[in-house]
């Protein structure tokens, strides 16, 4: 019977960086297993070019020094020459993480089950058949709770007839229906011929796919006003808006989004995610920002025309203040500036249920 010193459990962007950062010059024996693995799914992952993002540079996509947000009355350009936004598509990181790692097998097959026997995990796959590790890192899909705010989104790539001008990244664009929760959308230029165009809502229920879709269509005709395109590429996912506490092991962690590396505000982990794995932090977020995440995550769910708050937000910061907030290393006067920017009363209420949670 083999026993592997390492088995990851769902190979997702997480798995391929922990295999890449932690054990490429080990003499360890891996297993990744995965249904999904030799999937195309090509989706985006984005950022701020911090610091430790900068190791990972040549993986980027796409950089643009500007974004905005735009609602019915008002429209907020932001710019930072020192922290631009970006993106890395997944199948550029699995190939890097992948690249001249020779103590890795894997498994395409779903995990049935994991038990824990004696000095290691066995892990039954969906052919009966079993799998044994002395270590497992578990990155698998949360099953979302039915109650909770979630964020969930559709995205299509779609591919342009002529060049589209638009150079500027779309962060938030609220001219949208607004009767399934707060919904935006997002739309990345990813060259002259091809942009991301994103449906995004904040809402208790998922919707479906087609509604995300009309809404994308409509978007593309009314603001993006594109007559003749195709799409090429689609994307979608569910992040819970609500904290993850599941309990690691020295030798079962989980990672991830099931590890709690998504920050709930906004729905980014991935560069949470790679700045605890290259340096000495314990943690995803600083306990400040996973307090202020929660009062604000409360006050979205419990108030209605929020969009207003997102827009006083980012009137109030610099696109540099902006950047430095949504990667968690702000400094206390911007934490402030964005305080100010919330309603009083209804921040108050939120910040009173968050002390008695």
């Amino acid at each position: 019977m083999k026993i592997y010193d390492i088995a990851f459990v769902g190979m997702g962007a997480s798995s391929l960086a922990t295999l890449k950062l932690k054990y490429s010059d080990s003499n360890n024996s891996i297993i990744g297993i995965d249904k999904e693995f030799d999937s195309s799914r090509n989706n985006f992952f984005a950022f701020w070019l911090t610091d430790w993002m900068k190791s990972f540079d040549g993986l980027i996509t796409q950089k643009w020094n500007k974004w905005e947000f735009y609602n019915q009355n008002i429209n907020v350009t932001h710019e930072s020459i020192s922290t631009p936004y970006c993106v890395i598509r997944f199948q550029d990181w699995k190939k890097y993480c992948l690249d001249n790692i020779d103590n890795f097998n894997f498994k395409e097959n779903n995990v049935i089950k994991i038990l824990k026997d004696d000095d290691y995990y066995m892990i039954t796959l969906d052919n009966d058949e079993k799998i044994y590790a002395k270590k497992i890192y578990d990155s698998r899909n949360l099953e979302t709770t039915k109650e909770g705010l979630k964020q969930h989104f559709i995205g299509q790539i779609i591919k342009t007839m002529k060049p589209h001008k638009k150079d500027i990244a779309t962060l938030m664009d609220f001219r949208v229906s607004q009767d399934k929760g707060l919904h935006f959308m997002y739309c990345l230029p990813i060259n002259d011929n091809q942009l991301l165009v994103e449906s995004t809502v904040f809402s208790e229920n998922i919707l479906p796919d087609d509604w995300y879709k009309k809404q994308i269509n409509k978007f593309i005709d009314q603001k993006l006003q594109l007559e003749k395109f195709k799409v090429i590429d689609e994307e979608k996912g569910i992040l819970p808006k609500y904290e993850i506490r599941n309990k690691n092991t020295t030798n079962y962690i989980n990672i991830g989004t099931r590890g709690g590396a998504t920050k709930i505000s906004s729905g980014y982990a991935f560069s949470f995610f790679l700045k605890q794995l290259t340096s000495s932090t314990k943690h995803y977020h600083s306990y400040w920002d996973e307090w202020m995440d929660k009062i604000f995550v409360h006050f979205l769910q419990n108030n209605h025309r929020t969009d207003d708050i997102f827009i006083k937000m980012s009137q109030s910061l610099t696109g540099d203040e902006f950047s430095s907030f949504m990667m968690g290393i702000a400094d206390s006067k911007t934490k402030i500036k964005v305080i100010l920017a919330m309603p009083k009363i209804s921040f108050i209420k939120s910040f009173l249920s968050s002390l008695l949670s």
